[in-house]
């Protein structure tokens, strides 16, 4: 039960009420945007900057009328012991955040889960669409290579949070498993969330997760079965069309981002390729417009994360436009975009130089009106 490819490992984890039959997506488009919407566009920063506090990863999703939530981690650096995960809601009809709060640290964790948690990392929230939040999140015993993934369920849109439980994902120790992007709501009751592989080898893998408290049911398919693909961010096309971009991890210079296909919920996937978009070996997101246009929000170099650019594809993924720089500061960093989508806007958070999470809203009268830059 150790080794990878072996045929049981796609159906290990799963319970006679999962699979993928008669699923199809159900993600909600924004409303068709008004002749006399007004293009919009403003910024501002989630939380202030501290002597000595790094922040990083940052995840946003709506959480009730008027209201998105982001989390975010922070602590003396990437990776230290004092790592604790951090939100702040938005309300959206006044544009204000709230005050931080710590959700988690890993003291908290350990309690919860009754097994020693050195390390928090990587979060991402959820809306299950059925007044719902979760909380995805990563513990380790060590580095990276060493995560585990966890849960915590919301039913007041995150004003408290149940205990955390295990996200038992894998048959190799439950090791090595964590999340970056926002996954696919599904019809009865399902979603599905994209989670990636780091110890010995590279890889990404779709958990399709029953939203049940007490008992989910899950079941794991591998996306890829590259050495470089991971960080998957998945974009839904139609009612059973997924398509997924990846990070690409190969360390080279000049590499790309990379994307997959499947036409049966994730259940799936066609061979990796790589895309136009050059890529420096970073976090980025990716959202499908009310046309079904992608729009992504990636780091536009092969080196640095200094340059965090929109671009948008109107094809599927083929042929890209860079269409407006957001930051462009040489030497430092722009990175780790989360987007979300509301009735009225695009939300967009990210990382601000390693101090701060910033945060950028529009509408698509806004992007219709912006020009594609040169690249």
């Amino acid at each position: 039960m150790l080794l990878y490819g072996l045929p049981f490992y796609q159906t290990y984890f799963s319970h006679r009420e999962a699979g993928w039959a008669h699923l199809e997506i159900r993600e909600n488009l924004p409303a068709p945007e008004r002749a006399d919407d007004k293009p919009y566009f403003a910024s501002q920063f989630v939380n202030q900057a501290q002597p000595g506090v790094a922040c990083h990863v940052s995840s946003i999703a709506v959480a009730g009328e008027n209201r998105l939530m982001c989390t975010w981690y922070a602590g003396s650096q990437e990776g230290a012991r004092d790592v604790a995960i951090f939100s702040a809601f938005y309300d959206e009809s006044r544009g204000t955040w709230t005050d931080p709060q710590k959700v988690l640290d890993p003291q908290q964790s350990s309690a919860e889960l009754r097994r020693w948690v050195r390390k928090v990392g990587n979060a991402v929230v959820v809306n299950d669409r059925r007044g719902g939040l979760w909380l995805f999140y990563a513990s380790m015993l060590g580095g990276w290579s060493t995560t585990s993934l966890n849960y915590k369920v919301s039913r007041d849109e995150g004003k408290t949070w149940s205990a955390s439980r295990k996200l038992l994902v894998s048959p190799f120790f439950n090791l090595t498993n964590n999340v970056k992007n926002k996954g696919v709501n599904l019809s009865r009751g399902a979603y599905l969330l994209p989670v990636y592989h780091e110890f010995l080898n590279k890889f990404s893998q779709v958990v399709l997760f029953r939203m049940n408290e007490t008992n989910p049911h899950f079941e794991i398919r591998r996306m890829t079965s590259s050495r470089e693909a991971i960080q998957p961010a998945l974009v839904s096309q139609d009612g059973r069309t997924l398509a997924a971009f990846f990070r690409n991890a190969a360390g080279r210079g000049n590499s790309f981002i990379l994307q997959a296909k499947s036409n049966d919920v994730g259940q799936n996937w066609s061979g990796a390729r790589e895309t136009s978009l050059p890529h420096p070996n970073s976090g980025f997101d990716m959202i499908c417009l009310s046309d079904g246009a992608i729009l992504g929000v990636v780091n536009y170099a092969f080196q640095e994360r200094s340059d965090l650019s929109l671009v948008i594809s109107r094809d599927e993924g083929e042929i890209w436009e860079k269409v407006e720089i957001l930051e462009n500061t040489p030497g430092r960093e722009y990175s780790y975009p989360s987007l979300a989508r509301t009735r009225q806007y695009y939300h967009l958070t990210y990382t601000y130089e390693r101090k701060r999470i910033k945060h950028v809203v529009f509408n698509e009268a806004w992007l219709k009106g912006v020009r594609p830059h040169d690249h």
